[in-house]
């Protein structure tokens, strides 16, 4: 056995064995496609893995963004498996993790908003799929010793037009990796797409529907802790007093003690959290808007109507209009103020080593959260 293994052969050989793994570099020059098994020892390799066929011919897709009911979660594979000519069935989609090499090309961040998912990624997905495509084909010509011409990619497998044989993916997948990939693949037209265009299947909501789906809070890890939040009752509200004792009195609280967003209770139950908090008896400043309810921002709202406006554009003559007209009608419409609040209650869970730190979030800004742990933990990124 070589003991001076090299890095880069090692990851070569273990990309290879494991099967095709197409993957992209976004840059502002463009995209470059990669067969990952050739360029792993590339300096800074870090692409966006965006599949992997493995020889058990199972498609395994990473999505970058954050499923929040949007349906990102489908639309993105839909693009590699349209291009790829895959059976929709084969795909194993994975959430993927924080990382650089996950950044939407448009955002230059690992941020879903915007409706920016589809559009930054549509164009290299698409190059990326057609490029698997491509080196499927040519690696079932060298198989089969025919022409590429005479090979058509069907859902999956790769058809010799001549024969009539058949290789699936799973069986191209090893001989593929060895291949170099075009860098401008031959995309498909948009009347040859299989997919993308179509309504399909939503492949999150069978696991929200049954209960599977694991969320924020169902992270549970060995001696996790709880915390919990005593908010202020009040924009600007500052706590003034409160009973940390009677808290800590509480069996299975540690700690109470105060943050920029209200008092902190931390326990080794939830249920204890919960009970610590509601003995705080905390003493809240009014605040800067005590009393501010729907019917204040109502009538603050009809107040304004009555000043003058900013023109986001002029057109025609309004007054002109209303004066001539023979019949005028007046009604007054309210929109209630309604929190800009998440579907998914707002938790984090930090399990923080001395070598490592591991975040569970439900978050639609990765880098961010991955910046914060950094500061917070003092670890390094890689870290």
């Amino acid at each position: 056995m070589k003991k001076d293994m090299t890095r880069r052969a090692f990851l070569k050989g273990s990309l290879a064995a494991s099967g095709l793994t197409i993957a992209a570099y976004v840059t502002p020059l463009g995209t470059k496609l990669v067969n990952a098994a050739m360029d792993a020892g590339a300096d800074g390799f870090k692409p966006s893995a965006f599949y992997q066929i493995t020889p058990d011919n199972i498609i395994k897709v990473w999505v970058p963004n954050s499923e929040m009911g949007q349906g990102v979660k489908t639309a993105l594979p839909m693009i590699i498996a349209d291009e790829l000519e895959a059976d929709w069935d084969q795909l194993e989609i994975i959430q993927a993790l924080a990382g650089n090499e996950f950044k939407n090309p448009i955002l230059r961040n690992q941020l879903t908003v915007a409706s920016a998912s589809v559009r930054g990624f549509y164009g290299p997905m698409r190059k990326a799929g057609a490029a698997g495509r491509a080196v499927l084909l040519e690696a079932a010509a060298q198989q089969w010793k025919v022409p590429v011409t005479q090979c058509q990619a069907v859902k999956g497998t790769i058809v010799n037009l001549k024969s009539g044989a058949k290789l699936t993916y799973g069986q191209l997948c090893l001989k593929a990796a060895k291949l170099p990939v075009p860098q401008e693949p031959k995309l498909k037209k948009e009347s040859e797409f299989i997919y993308m265009g179509k309504a399909m299947p939503r492949v999150d909501i069978p696991e929200k529907v049954s209960g599977k789906a694991v969320f924020g809070l169902d992270v549970d890890l060995p001696d996790l802790h709880y915390a919990v939040l005593d908010r202020p009752p009040a924009y600007g509200s500052k706590p003034g007093s409160f009973d940390a004792k009677a808290a800590m009195a509480v069996k299975g609280v540690i700690k109470a003690f105060p943050t920029p967003r209200g008092i902190a209770v931390v326990a080794k139950t939830l249920d204890a959290a919960m009970k610590g908090k509601a003995v705080l008896g905390t003493k809240w400043s009014p605040g800067s808007h005590p009393t501010m309810d729907t019917a204040s921002v109502e009538a603050s709202f009809l107040k304004d109507l009555d000043k003058p406006g900013a023109n986001a554009v002029a057109w025609g003559d309004v007054k002109k209009g209303l004066s001539e007209a023979k019949k005028t009608y007046e009604a007054t419409y309210y929109v209630p103020a309604i929190s800009h609040a998440t579907m998914e209650p707002q938790t984090c869970t930090a399990y923080v080593q001395k070598d490592r730190c591991d975040v569970y979030v439900p978050t639609q800004g990765q880098t961010l959260g991955h910046m914060l742990a950094t500061k917070i933990s003092g670890l390094p990124p890689e870290k």
